[in-house]
């Protein structure tokens, strides 16, 4: 797989940003998440192929209206599959992740059979592989959409609420070339608009048009379940201490332009120098995040498991921060076994 650039950027976080509150500096880093489906590592050459039968017009469109029984409507969704795989395609393509990605945006499958979904054939596989030089095939096997646009009526605002909800059902299947085992996997998405209003009418007409809000929710399914096959960024959010502590004082110093290696050997003085139990947590706290920073997880996680230890030393802890370092420790113990699947996908 072509990984150079994710391999480059797991250690480098993004930017770090720092938004200072009263003794806590806030910091939001970029944490790399594994994909939740697993490519082989000879997987190079990706062709997306759809798969699906078009949703039947008179199955999953509901309308309820305020004081009305509810109505089963027409509508046509024949252009979903290839909006979503369209989405989809932009952002494998974006991440440069396979060498090449190709798209087959119309469906292969000529069964008229919608509640069934049917997988490809060997033999299909090996044809369409030969035809776009492809080594591995992600199928779009089946998107189904349930689609309500709901009125209601608020009595605590005396006001109308006008929303459409939109869940949606994606059956997906990878093949390879000449190998016979098949993946399945499903993901389930929901879209959702709401709009309030005194008057009954503006607040239906302040929604999406129906057909609209089902392209665009086909579009946003697409750009979402990219993050399912391929590794990817997410925001995390870690907070320092910063006392005033004379060290604890310096090593922000450092932090603020980044030099760690300072910062820790600081915050690491102040837990051999002080008997203050609080101290040496924030310090140890501090070091975690310095640390994780760094890429060293295991120091980071042993730092994070320290501040909690030297937490059960005070005589009295806040519940913020108590809470808060029990999340970071779960996620750091996390991230420690994402390593592993995150190497096997980088191939390091």
């Amino acid at each position: 797989m072509k990984t150079q650039k994710l391999k480059f950027a797991i250690l480098a976080f993004g930017s770090v940003l720092f938004t200072s509150c009263t003794s806590l500096l806030y910091t939001s880093i970029d944490v790399l998440r594994p994909a939740k489906v697993e490519f082989a590592m000879d997987a190079n050459n990706l062709l997306i192929v759809n798969n699906s039968v078009k949703q039947p017009a008179n199955m999953g469109h509901k309308t309820e209206l305020y004081n009305e029984p509810a109505k089963n409507i027409h509508l046509a969704t024949d252009s979903l599959s290839i909006f979503c795989l369209g989405a989809l395609t932009e952002e494998i393509e974006s991440r440069d992740f396979f060498s090449s990605v190709q798209l087959v945006p119309n469906s292969v499958n000529k069964t008229h059979d919608f509640l069934r979904s049917r997988e490809l054939t060997p033999q299909q596989v090996k044809n369409l592989c030969a035809s776009y030089h492809s080594n591995v095939v992600l199928s779009l096997d089946k998107i189904k959409v349930n689609d309500n646009l709901m009125e209601s009526y608020l009595d605590e605002s005396s006001s109308f609420l006008g929303s459409l909800e939109l869940q949606f059902e994606t059956y997906w299947s990878i093949h390879y070339l000449d190998r016979p085992e098949v993946k399945t996997i499903q993901f389930n998405d929901t879209v959702s608009w709401e709009s309030e209003s005194y008057r009954r009418k503006k607040a239906f007409s302040d929604l999406p048009k129906r057909a609209d809000a089902l392209v665009d929710g086909a579009l946003n399914v697409g750009h979402k379940s990219v993050d399912q096959f391929i590794p990817h960024w997410e925001k995390a959010d870690r907070y320092f201490y910063n006392s005033r502590n004379k060290l604890m004082k310096q090593a922000m110093d450092s932090v603020y332009v980044k030099n760690w290696k300072a910062a820790i050997s600081l915050w690491q003085t102040a837990i051999s120098k002080n008997g203050n139990a609080k101290i040496k947590s924030q310090a140890a706290n501090n070091i975690a995040i310095a640390y994780e920073i760094t890429g060293d997880l295991n120091k980071a996680l042993q730092y994070a498991q320290n501040s909690f230890l030297f937490m059960g030393e005070m005589t009295a802890v806040d519940f913020d921060s108590f809470r808060r370092l029990s999340d970071y420790i779960s996620d750091l113990t996390l991230r420690k076994k994402e390593a592993i699947v995150l190497n096997k996908q980088l191939g390091n």
